[in-house]
C-alpha cells in the first residue's frame, strides 16, 4: 500500500514527502511520551563499571588498559555497557568496537540532532565525573540509534574514559525547523539584551506573556556563578543558585549549560519541566549562547513538541542546515561502518531520506553506493554522468570530497516534482575509499 501511495504521488508531483511512513511513526511515538529515566541501580552499576575501569588503569598502567578496554571480548564490555577512552583533545584512544577511529581525533562529530557529543562529554570530565545524554548507535541492537545515558571519569590530565547504557523509547529527533526557531529566538533574545541592556531584557525575558515566550519555547538567563536570572515559569527560583542542580539521571543542566556558553555557544540535552504540559519532566535540547562576560541564555525545545510536526519541517532549508545534514551522516556512517550507513541512507523510509533531500554516495572510483530514488544504478559507475548542460557534475563533486568537503551548484533533476532545478549540494570524504553528500533545490 505505501508502495502505491508513493507512485500515485510521485506521478502526479502532490506528494512533497514520500517518507510517510517515518512521520507517521515519529508522530504515533511522541503521542504517548514518556521521559527516559534510567533504574537508579542501573546508574549505580553504572557508577561501578567506570570506577573499576578507572581503578585497572590506574593499578595496571595507560597501556593494559587502553588494550583491555579495546577488547570486545574482555572484562570491560559488559552487555550494553563497554569502556571508551580519550584524551582532553578529543583523540580517541581505546573502544571495543571502533577500532578504526582509535587514533582519530572526534571532536568534529555530531549525534542525528548535530550535538557535538565529544565536545560535550570532554566539559563534562574536565570536572572529574558526571552524567551526560547523547543519540548513539547500539552495537547489540544493530547499531540501532536510541538515547544514551553516559557516566564518564577523568583519570588523570591526559586521560579520561566512559561508559553508557541504552534508554526505552524513540530516540529522539528535532526537526530542522524546530532548531530554526530555537537558534533565532536566543540570537534575538541576545541581540535585545545587548541593545536594550540587562535590566530591561530580563524583565521581558521574565514575563510569561512577553514576546520571548512561545508556548513552550522561552529564554532562561544565568550569570556565570549558576544564579538565575529569568525562568518566566519558575519565578520562585529567580535569584537562587542552581550551578549543581541535576535532573532525574544526575545531568548537571547548569553546569552543562554554563560550560556550553562560557565557550561561546553549544547544544546539549537534559530532562526539564515543560510549561506546556503541566510542567512535566520531558527531555529538552537547549541552544546557549554567551551575552557578555558576566551572564548567558539560553531556551530549548522538548521532544513532545515535535509530536505535530511532519517530515516537511525535518527537511534542510538552508545551506547551513544541509552541511549539519551532511555531517550527521558522515558521523553515523563513521560510528557504524560503510555498509550499515549505507543502508540506512538507502530506504526511502528512513530519517535519512527527507522528501527531495536525501544522502547520495559513490566510492572514488565513480561506483555508486546510495542513491535511494535510482536503486538500479547503485553499483553502477556515474563518474561521467552530466546533468542537462553537459557538466559532470559527479567528477566536480568527487574533485571536491577528495579534498575534504565543500558546496557546490548545479542543475539535477528533483525525483519529486521530476523537473531540473537549481540545486546546491554539500559534500564530505568519509575515508580515502569514499565520499557522501545531500543537495537542496534552490525553486
Amino acid at each position: 500500500m505505501k508502495l502505491i501511495v508513493f507512485i500515485v504521488c510521485f506521478a502526479l508531483s502532490a506528494c512533497l514527502f514520500p517518507s510517510i511512513a517515518l512521520a507517521e511513526e515519529w508522530e504515533a511515538k511522541q503521542s504517548t511520551y514518556t521521559p527516559p529515566i534510567a533504574d537508579h541501580s542501573a546508574r549505580m552499576d553504572l557508577i561501578s563499571f567506570l570506577e573499576d575501569a578507572k581503578n585497572f588503569t590506574l593499578n595496571n598502567g595507560k597501556d593494559e588498559a587502553l588494550k583491555a578496554f579495546s577488547d570486545p571480548n574482555g572484562e570491560f564490555v559488559s552487555g550494553e555497557k563497554y569502556i571508551f577512552a580519550y584524551d582532553f583533545n578529543g583523540t580517541l584512544l581505546a573502544h571495543p568496537y571502533l577500532h578504526n577511529l582509535i587514533g582519530r581525533n572526534n571532536l568534529d562529530l555530531v549525534d542525528p540532532n548535530g550535538v557535538h557529543f565529544v565536545k560535550n562529554l570532554i566539559e563534562v570530565a574536565k570536572n572529574g565525573q558526571g552524567f551526560a545524554y547523547n543519540v548513539y548507535p547500539n552495537p547489540n541492537k544493530s547499531n540501532q540509534t536510541q538515547l544514551k545515558l553516559l557516566y564518564v571519569v577523568k583519570v588523570d590530565d591526559n586521560l579520561w574514559i566512559g561508559s553508557g547504557i541504552y534508554l526505552p523509547g524513540v530516540a529522539p529527533l528535532f526537526s530542522f525547523e524546530d532548531q530554526r526557531t530555537l537558534r533565532a529566538l536566543v540570537d534575538k533574545a541576545r541581540e535585545y539584551a545587548i541593545t536594550n541592556g540587562k535590566d530591561k531584557a530580563l524583565s521581558v525575558f521574565n514575563d510569561p506573556k512577553g514576546e520571548f515566550v512561545k508556548r513552550d519555547l522561552y529564554v532562561f538567563a544565568y550569570d556565570f556563578s549558576g544564579n538565575v536570572l529569568s525562568l518566566p515559569f519558575q519565578p520562585t527560583l529567580v535569584g537562587a543558585n542552581r550551578l549543581d542542580a541535576k535532573d532525574a539521571n544526575g545531568i548537571a543542566f547548569t553546569k552543562d549549560n554554563l560550560e556550553l556558553a562560557a565557550a561561546g555557544s553549544g547544544q546539549t540535552y537534559y530532562l526539564y519541566p515543560n510549561p506546556a504540559e503541566n510542567m512535566s519532566e520531558e527531555l529538552k535540547l537547549s541552544y546557549t549562547t554567551k551575552v557578555n562576560d558576566s551572564w548567558w541564555l539560553g531556551s530549548g525545545i522538548f521532544s513532545s513538541s515535535s509530536s505535530d510536526k511532519n517530515v516537511t519541517a525535518m527537511k534542510p532549508t538552508s545551506k547551513e542546515d544541509l552541511k549539519t545534514f551532511v555531517n550527521e551522516a558522515y558521523s553515523h556512517a563513521l560510528v557504524t561502518g560503510r555498509e550499515k550507513a549505507l543502508r540506512d541512507f538507502m530506504d526511502q523510509n528512513s530519517s535519512w531520506v527527507r522528501g527531495d533531500v536525501y544522502i547520495f554516495a559513490q566510492d572514488f572510483n565513480g561506483t555508486s553506493l546510495c542513491l535511494p530514488y535510482l536503486p538500479n544504478e547503485v553499483g553502477t559507475n556515474r563518474m561521467d554522468i552530466q546533468n542537462e548542460q553537459g557538466v559532470y557534475i559527479n567528477r566536480e563533486m568527487r574533485a571536491i570530497a577528495m579534498n575534504g568537503s565543500g558546496f557546490y551548484e548545479y542543475r539535477w533533476r528533483n525525483p519529486i516534482t521530476n523537473q531540473s532545478e537549481p540545486k546546491v549540494s554539500y559534500v564530505s570524504k568519509v575515508d580515502d575509499s569514499w565520499w557522501l553528500g545531500a543537495g537542496i533545490y534552490q525553486t
